[in-house]
């Protein structure tokens, strides 16, 4: 998948789950971020309209849906720890072990629990990565809108 958008700007990023500090270790279960102002804007639009609850609403009473979403989950965890050397992974088992949980089997955004839906931002972003992420790719459906900004809103971000 692509995440840049028709202007060539990045629409996702990837977050670095773990890093060290001085005298602590951080850590970062959100791994991808959603950077395009327009999407933004537009999947909070969604969230003022109370999409985040209807989906978890579908998630109680969908078990296929339910289902879809837990393995999106689940993948999203398997990508975050790929991106940790086992031997940090080691490391963080010892010394921080809740943390460690954390990051092994949080979901999309860092949600910890199956049934949540932490924000549309972090599934869409998700979606963008990989394509496959069903919250994200029906959010994306919804707008019925270009998945770029159609008047290059993002220049007036850059330096």
């Amino acid at each position: 998948m692509h995440t840049l958008c028709e202007h060539g700007f990045p629409q996702v990023i990837v977050n670095r789950p773990v890093w060290a500090t001085d005298s602590n270790i951080e850590i970062f279960p959100t791994l991808y971020w959603l950077t395009c102002p327009y999407l933004r804007r537009e999947l909070s639009a969604l969230e003022a309209e109370g999409l985040v609850a209807q989906y978890e609403k579908r998630i109680q009473e969908d078990p296929e849906f339910a289902a879809l979403v837990e393995k999106s989950h689940e993948d999203y965890a398997k990508r975050r720890l790929a991106l940790i050397p086992a031997v940090v992974q080691e490391s963080l088992k010892e010394e921080y072990p809740d943390r460690f949980q954390v990051l092994a089997e949080a979901g999309v955004g860092g949600i910890r629990s199956a049934e949540g839906v932490k924000c549309l931002h972090t599934h869409a972003a998700d979606y963008l990565v990989h394509g496959e992420n069903p919250i994200g790719e029906e959010v994306l459906a919804i707008l019925n809108k270009p998945l770029y900004c159609p008047t290059k809103q993002c220049e007036d971000y850059l330096p």
